[in-house]
């Protein structure tokens, strides 16, 4: 039974490497090309069962194409993820870009080729019968556009480049200025230079550090009040294209009932709007910007937009009141825009404190400190992948390994498992008290969303509670020992498995900020427990076969010994090899 559970949990390990590795968070940058998911199966050569759906056959090029990509008619299945591009039937080129719905939780724009938002994929690998986005053409484009997708229902059944059987003409539209008051200031007006009056007339907040003094600041925004309870803000930010730069007050410093302020360019237009952030974290833009909200000036020159804007101290955004005269905490975004909204940021910032709009003229830089994350990160990293792993296989394989030989009047294997666990233990109470002081308690993300901290918090109690276990153990020759050895490798087990699950679900959250390749240095991770755990097993199946008698001297290690030191020894430098690499991926840069 023992042997049936322990091949259960390293097979729970596999499934969940794979299902992580399966691009659950959409499709990367690299598989723009082939438009093939790195899955290591051949693509369906059955029909596909979606397709690709266009809501109009001819367009305008400053029009909006509505594209869908649903279960076929006939269909009855669903698929979890999908890369879709559109390329110009003439030169096979991508052309065009693609845009979400802010409340859209399933799919979002992918860069391909360094060319922003040219394809669109899945957020999730939650399972989808439709999922409808709009396409946008360039804006002198002119000719027939078809669509191609990559469905995938599972881990080793997908369609790759699946051709709309709809096309798309596109025809040139004449480009007219636009006449809006909103957004008259001009891209022609030069650059203001936004470092000026710094810490003396105005208050800045910037990234990266020290970028102030050097002037080199990829986004900055600054703030003075003014004498009729206004604040004059400067939002200022690096971009290209169709995109913005926004800085939002908050309460709390997570993102989530926010007043949002926006410096947006869109099809050559510059302009300023209101937005809030919901708690859900996702962003609406409002019809019309709350009374006093004036923009002064906005340009773009050099990469670079630029937006002055008065900003009313007391307002009330989506129901709710805001007094900027009481320090909030600032948060700047930038990333892509469509015509109705911003998108999901592409990068973000919030400072280390909350600030003071009103009083003092201070220079701040955005970028917290990384060292408790990374603290945390690390601790479990050593905790899990390097002693737990390791001081599991003691007990189980090498009761019968130097025998005779104690420390303390222990078993010299007790010894190894005792003190391996005891610095996973420490490790992990260690990790867990550091990353809540780090966040400021419980996050405040569902568990849907986040399920990290939920399962982080379960593997704290276990690991927590199994020393105290082993204290109360009995003899070993007591009636109810054996409850205590299945408690015991019940809880251990369970504590193991749910901190390598959540280490594999720290690599898709952005505060970790962790590479793509850290999935399969933790899948060869897995893959090696497994192997140990395989080779251990049969040498000892291969010893209970061939012996013929019981073994009655005590005083020597079993047969098959030195195997079993080989094994351990070799699944220790591996993993501990592992581990070091996870830890510099978590130092990162």
């Amino acid at each position: 039974m023992f042997v049936i559970y322990n091949i259960l949990v390293v097979i729970t390990y596999s499934c969940v490497s794979i299902e992580v590795m399966s691009s659950s968070s959409g499709a990367p940058a690299t598989a723009c090309d082939s438009m093939t998911p790195g899955h290591g199966y051949a693509p369906m050569t059955v029909p596909c069962p979606f397709e690709t759906l266009l809501s109009q056959t001819e367009m305008s090029s400053s029009d909006v194409l509505t594209v869908t990509i649903q279960q076929s008619v006939s269909s009855t299945q669903s698929f979890k993820g999908f890369l879709i591009m559109a390329f110009d039937k003439k030169t096979d080129g991508v052309v065009g870009t693609f845009k979400m719905a802010s409340s859209d939780e399933s799919s979002k724009t992918l860069d391909c080729g360094g060319v922003y938002e040219n394809a669109a994929t899945h957020r999730t690998s939650s399972l989808k019968q439709s999922v409808t986005f709009e396409w946008i053409p360039p804006e002198s484009f002119d000719g027939q556009v078809f669509f191609r997708t990559t469905f995938v229902e599972s881990f080793s059944q997908y369609w790759v480049k699946e051709l709309s059987e709809q096309t798309v003409n596109v025809i040139r539209s004449e480009i007219t200025t636009p006449t809006t008051t909103e957004s008259s200031p001009t891209t022609k007006l030069p650059l203001p230079d936004v470092y000026d009056g710094c810490g003396v007339s105005k208050g800045c907040i910037a990234t990266p550090d020290g970028c102030v003094e050097s002037k080199s600041c990829s986004m900055m925004t600054t703030y003075r009040k003014m004498n009729n309870d206004h604040l004059q803000l400067e939002i200022y930010g690096q971009m290209k294209g169709d995109e913005y730069v926004a800085v939002g007050f908050s309460t709390d410093s997570k993102m989530g009932s926010d007043s949002v302020a926006e410096c947006v360019q869109y099809r050559n237009v510059l302009a300023t709007y209101q937005s809030y952030n919901t708690k859900n974290r996702n962003n609406e833009r409002f019809p019309t910007n709350v009374e006093g909200f004036i923009l002064d000036v906005s340009t773009f020159s050099e990469g670079y937009i630029y937006c002055s804007l008065q900003h009313p101290l007391v307002y009330q955004n989506h129901n709710e009141n805001f007094d900027l005269n009481k320090p909030h905490y600032i948060l700047m975004a930038t990333g892509s825009t469509g015509k109705d909204n911003i998108q999901q940021h592409s990068k973000e910032e919030k400072s280390r404190s909350s600030v003071d709009l009103t009083n003092g003229f201070s220079v701040s830089y955005f970028n917290e400190s990384r060292i408790l994350k990374q603290l945390h990160g690390s601790f479990m990293v050593v905790a899990w992948l390097v002693a737990a792993s390791v001081g599991v296989l003691m007990p189980r394989y090498m009761k019968k390994t130097w025998v005779g030989k104690q420390f303390m009047k222990k078993d010299l294997w007790f010894v190894f498992h005792r003190g391996l666990m005891v610095i996973a233990w420490t490790l992990t109470v260690a990790g867990f008290i550091i990353i809540f002081v780090d966040v400021g308690g419980w996050v405040s993300e569902s568990v849907s969303e986040n399920p990290h901290p939920l399962i982080g918090c379960i593997t704290t109690v276990l690991a927590f509670i199994q020393p105290f276990m082993a204290l109360m153990r009995p003899l070993p020759h007591a009636p109810n020992r054996y409850i205590f050895n299945w408690a015991h490798m019940l809880v251990g087990y369970s504590a193991h498995t749910l901190a390598i699950t959540c280490i594999f679900l720290a690599v898709e959250m952005e505060e970790a900020q962790l590479p793509y390749e850290t999935y399969w240095v933790l899948t060869a991770h897995v893959c090696c427990y497994v192997g140990a755990h395989l080779l251990l097993t049969f040498l000892a199946r291969r010893k209970s076969k061939t012996s013929q008698t019981p073994q009655h001297n005590y005083s020597e290690d079993e047969r098959g010994t030195f195997g079993r030191k080989l094994i351990l020894a070799w699944y220790s430098c591996i993993v501990v090899a592992i581990s070091f690499t996870v830890i510099v991926f978590i130092a990162g840069p």
